[in-house]
């Protein structure tokens, strides 16, 4: 990791407040994904149908005083809360990059001692998309500056790691991107965490279930 200056803020033109509400901040909070800036598709090395790995995100700036980064990665399901499918806090503020492929550990070493969250009753960290034949999904990514560490531990449920992430934001960058999964793309697709034909998994899946409003 290489020191980056935080940039001093005036007024009022950071968001705090709920998760994915608001204006974004990027004058302030410096953040590109990659193949995630264009938006359109959802890259397949990204989902169950590649190699179900995370996304890489690089920051330029953040805004005085973050204290953390974190990133959200949710379904847009057009409603007020979205199921939530990635959560990873504390990311120290002078992280220049989030690489991709985290490890699927409540604690990632790599990153500073970072935390990822897990769904009710799943798997710790980056759960890939992996959708239905014939059925299309909206994801969207959102990296935050925050302005405090969270107290809560890694492995804690996506819903209350989004809670306290919602709690504690001073700006926040969103990349969205569309994936879905037609037969011809899918035939013979294996895991590739599993060797195994994937599992559909996503807002439908019974896995998932809408935070409490």
């Amino acid at each position: 990791m290489r020191r980056r200056r935080l940039l001093q803020t005036v007024g009022t033109g950071l968001l705090a407040g709920c998760l994915g509400g608001g204006e974004e901040t990027a004058e302030q909070f410096g953040v590109s994904g990659g193949p995630l800036e264009r938006g359109g598709t959802l890259p397949a090395r990204f989902t169950c149908y590649g190699d179900g790995v995370s996304p890489a995100f690089d920051v330029d700036r953040v805004p005085a005083p973050t204290e953390a980064l974190a990133v959200v990665g949710s379904y847009d399901s057009g409603g007020l809360t979205d199921p939530v499918f990635w959560t990873l806090w504390n990311v120290p503020p002078d992280t220049d990059r989030i690489p991709a492929n985290l490890p699927r550990t409540a604690t990632v070493a790599s990153l500073g001692g970072a935390r990822q969250g897990r769904p009710e009753g799943g798997d710790v960290g980056y759960e890939p998309p992996c959708p239905q034949v014939s059925q299309r999904y909206t994801v969207r990514f959102q990296v935050y500056a925050l302005g405090a560490r969270l107290d809560i531990e890694g492995g804690t449920d996506h819903d209350t790691a989004s809670e306290a992430i919602g709690d504690a934001v001073l700006a926040s960058r969103r990349f969205t991107a569309d994936f879905e999964r037609t037969p011809t793309a899918s035939s013979g697709v294996q895991s590739a965490s599993s060797g195994r034909p994937p599992t559909a998994v996503g807002p439908s899946s019974s896995m998932w279930r809408e935070p409490d409003a």
